[in-house]
């Protein structure tokens, strides 16, 4: 049997302490992508909360394990209670995940990108050279890329993450989804294995869905279903993290 890596055997052990003890996600997220977060999420073991900006649903986030803000929604739903929930948040030890999409081609708005990401997220998801210039803010956390994640970066140490299913390209909400199970296993882990855990998670089980479907809607379903059957070690495993030494790339 071939050796684990010290990160293969943290990446697999997060998606089963998710399973275990079912940590509470807010995502603050698209409207449309609500039905398949909460899918992914129920799927995985993990309990969702999907809001907008209103200062109340916001301030559920200090009863959650995780958080995933979603800068599209936040684009056009922005308050100053945003940046007072992240305080809070961080302010309580709930890690936090930044998703930097913008809406269609609208430009992000610099000073509410930088004022976000000052008040240091676990986890940053971008398309890549999103973050270009605001690099500092964000030295700690854990870069993934593309919107469905091809790499995870932290600092000089960057991990591939492999190709997934065509058809998951087809399915409303799956950028929101993968940053959801980030964020979940960012309430049981470190940064860096929670954006491979995460990220890996939703590519291995689209392997195993592809299989079983016929198209974007059979796919659909057999991925919640995937999601929630393959195994930490399939994850792992999955990366080429198994008899690679520290995982790196």
């Amino acid at each position: 049997m071939a050796p684990r890596s010290s990160l293969a055997i943290a990446v697999g052990f997060a998606a089963e302490v998710v399973r275990e003890t079912r940590p509470v996600v807010h995502c603050v997220s698209p409207l449309a992508a609500t039905p398949f977060i909460t899918d992914v999420l129920h799927g995985v073991g993990a309990h969702a909360i999907v809001t907008g900006t209103a200062p109340d649903a916001l301030a559920a986030a200090l009863g959650a394990d995780a958080v995933a803000l979603d800068l599209a929604t936040l684009s056009l739903q922005w308050t100053d209670d945003v940046e007072t929930a992240v305080v809070a948040a961080r302010g309580a030890g709930v890690p936090w995940l930044r998703d930097l999409t913008t809406v269609g081609r609208t430009p992000a708005r610099a000073d509410r990108v930088r004022a976000l990401l000052a008040h240091g997220p676990a986890i940053v998801r971008s398309t890549d050279g999103l973050l270009h210039g605001e690099q500092d803010p964000v030295a700690e956390a854990a870069q993934a890329s593309a919107d469905i994640i091809t790499k995870v970066t932290q600092r000089d140490r960057t991990i591939a993450v492999p190709a997934t299913e065509g058809w998951l390209c087809q399915v409303a909400g799956v950028r929101a989804a993968v940053c959801a199970l980030m964020a979940a296993c960012a309430a049981v882990t470190t940064p860096l294995e929670a954006a491979l855990a995460g990220s890996a998670w939703l590519s291995a089980a689209a392997d195993r869905a592809s299989g079983q479907a016929h198209g974007p809607a059979s796919f659909r379903i057999a991925l919640v279903d995937a999601l929630a059957q393959v195994r930490g070690d399939e994850i792992a495993e999955h990366l080429g993290l198994v008899g690679r030494v520290g995982g790196a790339r």
